[in-house]
């Protein structure tokens, strides 16, 4: 007998998650939250519509649905984040069994991933909050999986996670525990973040070369594509190149688009937990305040009437320098991503393998990637922050003059490049060259009474200066 499985929600993303374990042999049972008209038939047509679901199980009452599943029960949620997951958690609750799995694909805050792990144990269900990256195509041929939660139920959902998970650069499946509470869903918000980070870095390095080089779009497809064969390759920059050939009647689709990007909140997540355990997150956040920016058309077409100055197409631009500064910059954003998995994962004594979530980062999802490949040899046999991994920071030394010059060239041309930008500025402020941290502090003993310390003794005690003496 196949093993069985429910799904609840069956909107687009529970459609292809059925049909992916439909594919894969498992006997399913379907059921969607009724919240408005036709809601009924969600259910019906999809098993009509696809041939993955033309043995799938179709119900109407959670009792029968729950029913249908033998112990211990499997159960996917496949919902919008938001008050309505604990709607139907509580709706389903009176018909489980002590030792049912409860998985929660949904994006949610890992803060309330926690609570609901510790709700749902406390009345001896196992819950799972499962971050799924890749999109509404992965989920159907195979995501990264990143579950986290009740370790027990893990091990009891394992063998269907991994089934429909892809496949990971190492041959195994891109789906491993995290760790306990709000783990999975934590670390699938800071892939977010990171995302947010590559995809305006694609766009920066597409602005350069479409407004102060002077190139079209199939031209700057051509220059990217050179990148496919070293660590630049990977999904985004695959999707890029595909979108800038693309033409309908005889124009480029890209400029028929409104240059205003919009978001779902994980960016903020990803920065507001960074700012909360005190980890710099400059590139995930120059991301997200440039897409905000983006949405404020109106400040944008007065200010451009007063600050016009377009930039002279033909500027001379060194191809190395430019991938230089692209992948260091993609290094700086990997860097800040999983400084604050570590600080979080610390704080929490969660103790996630950055290895071995670095390999289920390698396929299925959205930043796969060939650097990310190099990042699981990298953490290996490396505990220290990667930054600080003679690798990398050999490839800082060679690249951070071309990120360099490019920022410099950005800015004459005016050309906005905000994630090239906070890249060099983090690594110029990390260093301690030229510093400007210790005037902040004098400024914050003179007025607080705050105090310093001295660089004679780093570590030693707080001292004071008497700045309103006469």
């Amino acid at each position: 007998m196949n093993p069985s499985v429910g799904i609840i929600g069956m909107g687009a993303m529970g459609c292809n998650l059925g049909r992916n374990l439909g594919a894969r042999g498992y006997s399913l049972s379907l059921y969607h939250p009724p919240t408005g008209a036709g809601d009924q038939q969600v259910v019906g047509n999809a098993i009509q519509q696809y041939k993955e679901l033309q043995d799938a199980r179709a119900f109407s009452e959670l009792k029968e649905f729950t029913d249908s599943l033998p112990s211990p029960r499997i159960i996917f949620m496949l919902l919008a984040p938001g008050p309505q997951v604990d709607d139907v958690i509580r709706s389903v609750i009176p018909h489980l069994s002590a030792g049912d799995v409860l998985i929660d694909g949904s994006n949610a805050h890992f803060e309330v991933t926690t609570h609901r792990v510790g709700w749902l144990q406390a009345q001896g269900i196992h819950f799972i909050g499962c971050g799924f990256s890749g999109g509404i195509d992965a989920i159907l041929n195979g995501p990264s999986v990143m579950p986290g939660g009740s370790r027990e139920g893990y091990e009891i959902a394992a063998p269907i996670l991994k089934n429909m998970a892809a496949t990971a650069v190492d041959g195994a499946p891109c789906c491993s525990y995290i760790g306990p509470e709000g783990a999975g869903h934590f670390v699938k918000i800071v892939h977010n973040g990171i995302e947010y980070a590559e995809m305006q870095l694609l766009a920066e390095v597409y602005s350069l070369l479409r407004w102060a080089v002077g190139l079209t779009p199939d031209h700057i497809a051509e220059v990217m594509s050179g990148w496919k064969t070293t660590d630049a390759s990977g999904y985004l920059l695959d999707i890029t190149l595909n979108i800038l050939r693309q033409k309908e009647n005889d124009q480029w689709v890209i400029d028929s688009i409104v240059d205003s990007a919009s978001h779902k909140g994980s960016g903020v997540w990803a920065v507001t937990a960074a700012a909360s355990f005190g980890i710099p997150a400059m590139m995930i956040t120059a991301a997200l305040h440039a897409r905000y920016l983006s949405g404020q058309r109106h400040i944008r077409v007065h200010l451009d009437e007063v600050t016009r100055s377009q930039p002279r197409k033909g500027t001379s631009m060194g191809t190395t320098d430019l991938y230089n500064a692209y992948q260091l910059a993609r290094i700086i954003n990997y860097h800040e991503g999983f400084s604050i998995i570590r600080a979080v994962s610390k704080q929490y004594q969660w103790d996630i393998n950055l290895a071995d979530l670095s390999r289920i980062w390698t396929n299925g999802c959205v930043i796969r990637s060939s650097l990310m490949n190099r990042f699981v040899g990298l953490w290996e046999n490396w505990d220290d922050e990667v930054v600080l991994h003679p690798d990398i920071k050999s490839t800082i030394a060679s690249a951070w003059p071309g990120l360099r010059r490019i920022t410099h060239m950005a800015s004459s041309e005016t050309i906005f490049t905000p994630c090239m930008v906070a890249a060099s500025q983090y690594i110029a402020g990390a260093s301690l060259r030229f510093p400007t941290a210790n005037l902040i502090q004098a400024q914050r003993d003179f007025f607080g009474s705050y105090g310093f310390r001295k660089t004679d003794d780093p570590a030693g005690p707080i001292h004071h200066f008497p700045w309103h003496r006469e």
